[in-house]
């Protein structure tokens, strides 16, 4: 199996998918936040929350900014039989086994990180998608 992987490397684009999601998600909260009959120090301060949550969310998952998987390559350890990742820092780590792949969309966990890396089908060249999602289909995931 090992002879015809190569690795993948993760090199992101902005997702214009992600952003108009994105963008349902938190204008909805807000206008639904804005039916409710609550007093309105509690509106502006959910308000608050949901303006941060829009921040922080844009800044780790749609810009990637101190993500810990972008950049990373993911590729295959013969010696385990099992797939790994590099991240940018050199250091080499496990994939969680909680990872979903679907066609449009594909979530990365590795072992002791919070975060998880989401990545739309207009992240990534076509070619590249494809490619990660039968690499993670049938290969196998190491244990720890």
């Amino acid at each position: 199996m090992s002879n015809f992987i190569a690795p993948v490397h993760l090199e992101l684009y902005f997702s214009k998918i992600f952003t108009l999601i994105l963008i349902i998600l938190h204008n909805g909260t807000f206008l639904l936040l804005l039916l409710l009959i609550l007093p309105i120090f509690i509106k502006i301060f959910i308000s608050l929350l949901i303006l941060i949550s829009a921040l922080y969310t844009t800044r780790k998952h749609l810009l990637y900014i101190n993500h810990p998987l972008h950049g990373c390559i993911l590729y295959y350890d013969e010696t385990l039989n099992c797939i790994k990742i590099q991240l940018k820092s050199g250091q080499k780590v496990n994939i969680a086994h909680k990872i979903y792949i679907n066609p449009q969309l594909v979530i990365l966990k590795i072992d002791g990180y919070f975060d998880r890396l989401i990545i739309f089908r207009d992240a990534l060249d076509i070619k590249t998608f494809r490619y990660l999602r039968v690499y993670l289909q049938h290969a196998n995931i190491c244990d720890n």
